[in-house]
C-alpha cells in the first residue's frame, strides 16, 4: 500500500512539474499602438471601439495613465506589423510582469 501511495505522489508530482513547464509559452492578442525597429506595443482584452478611442494617444501617456494591458514585445519582424494591427501572439519564454509587460514574441499572425 505505500509503495502505491508513493508511486502516486511520484506521478503526481511529475505532472505537476510538466505543467508548470508549459505556462512559459503564454499567448494573447490586442491591438499593436506603437511599432518600432525590434518591439511593438500591444493593447490586450479591448475591442475595436475602445482601441478607436485611444489609438491617437501617445504610447507614454497611455503608459502613465495607466489602466490598459499593455505588453511590449521584442519582435525581429516589426517591417510587416502597423500601429492599429489586430494580432495574435505566442511569446518565447516567461512575460515580465512590469507595466507595462514585457516579453519577446517567437510568432505573431494578424486575426
Amino acid at each position: 500500500m505505500r509503495i502505491i501511495k508513493r508511486g502516486m505522489l511520484s506521478v503526481l508530482m511529475l505532472i505537476l512539474g510538466l505543467a508548470a513547464c508549459s505556462n512559459d509559452q503564454v499567448s494573447g492578442e490586442g491591438f499593436i499602438l506603437e511599432v518600432n525597429d525590434d518591439s511593438i506595443l500591444v493593447v490586450q482584452n479591448i475591442n475595436q471601439e475602445r482601441y478607436k478611442e485611444i489609438k491617437d494617444v501617445p504610447g507614454d501617456a497611455l503608459i502613465d495613465q495607466g489602466g490598459l494591458e499593455l505588453i511590449w514585445l521584442v519582435y525581429d519582424d516589426t517591417d510587416k506589423l502597423k500601429k492599429g494591427d489586430h494580432i495574435e501572439f505566442w511569446t518565447d519564454g516567461s512575460v515580465r510582469e512590469s507595466y507595462p509587460e514585457q516579453a519577446t514574441a517567437k510568432k505573431i499572425e494578424h486575426k
